[in-house]
């Protein structure tokens, strides 16, 4: 070793000389690989593989998850509008039979009003000739009377 420090020191010659370490060293080497890959790489590499496995079922499962939420949510946004739609539609069906009843309720109170109005007249109209008749009567006595007090005497109308 104090050679080759020299030599390096000197600045020539090779600083590795292959010889009989070089063999030890590679052998060591190979073992050394082998096992760590046995010992260490494989059971490091398949608990990554694992944990990517775990990883990407976790997000397939999410996604599976967040699939079947957003249908779900689209059947029930669905189902919402529709069940709006049928009690607007229902709403409106009622509101129609309700002005329907309401129509009907005003045409059958139109109709009593003119019923009553056309009675009030015929009645009214009885009245009158009724009312025509006293008086026709009344004034042919007061005649009669205003005739016997100032001419002492009946008047012959058309009474008999």
């Amino acid at each position: 070793m104090v050679s080759m420090t020299l030599a390096f020191a000197e600045g020539g010659g090779n600083i590795i000389s292959p010889d009989g370490s070089l063999v030890v060293v590679l052998v060591l080497f190979i073992i050394l690989v082998f096992s760590l890959n046995r010992l260490l790489f494989r059971p490091i590499g398949r608990v990554l593989d694992e944990r990517q496995t775990f990883t990407e079922g976790a997000t397939n499962e999410a996604r599976a998850a967040r699939r079947m939420y957003d249908a779900r949510l689209a059947d029930y946004e669905a189902t919402i509008r529709h069940a709006r739609a049928e009690s607007y539609k229902r709403a409106e069906q009622e509101r129609a039979t309700a002005l329907e009843a309401r129509r009907k309720v005003i045409d059958e109170a139109k109709t009593q009003a003119h019923e009553q109005i056309n009675q009030a007249k015929q009645e009214i109209e009885q009245q009158v000739v009724r009312a025509r008749a006293t008086l026709e009567s009344e004034a042919r006595q007061i005649a009669e009377r205003i005739s016997r007090t100032v001419l002492g005497r009946t008047v012959g109308g058309g009474a008999d």
